[in-house]
Formats: structure tokens, sequence, C-alpha cells
């Protein structure tokens, strides 16, 4: 290999076995391609990840109440407007 870089130069990274594996079991394997920090787990518990922690749903009143709230609040203390 020419200066560190893969023999295929579309590809930027490649797993080794052992990180290979280690994703399949379902732990989350961290890799820096160029100045890039990346993380890699397996799809399924991506999934679970985001459908416990994010929510795309339609917002309830209750949150329109808060961020309405929050939103006079924050134009209340910035001042007059330049």
């Amino acid at each position: 290999m020419e200066s560190g870089l893969h023999p295929n130069p579309d590809l930027i990274m490649q797993l080794s076995r052992e990180q290979f594996e280690a994703a399949k079991g379902g732990a989350t394997v961290r890799l820096k391609a160029e100045d890039t920090e990346l993380v890699v787990l397996r799809a399924d518990l991506f999934e679970r990840v985001m459908r416990t922690s994010y929510d795309d749903g339609d917002w309830t009143e209750e949150e329109m109440r808060a961020l309405a709230a929050s939103t006079f609040d924050d134009a209340d203390t910035a001042g007059p407007i330049p």
C-alpha cells in the first residue's frame, strides 16, 4: 500500500475482522476516517435507539406552549432589535 491509503481509492475505510465481529455482536465500534470520527452500530440497534430517543411525531399542545413561552422569554431578555 502506498502512503497508508487503501489500494482501492474509492474506499475510505475497512473494518477489521475484530471490528466487524464486535459490531455484529452488538457493540459500537469507533473509527476515524481522515479527520472524521465515526461509530459503526448494527442497524437494528440504531433503529431501537432512534425510536426511544427521537420523536418525529406531531407536537403536543404542551410542547407547543412550552416552545412559545421559551421564545417569548428569549425575546423579552434579548432587548430591542437593532
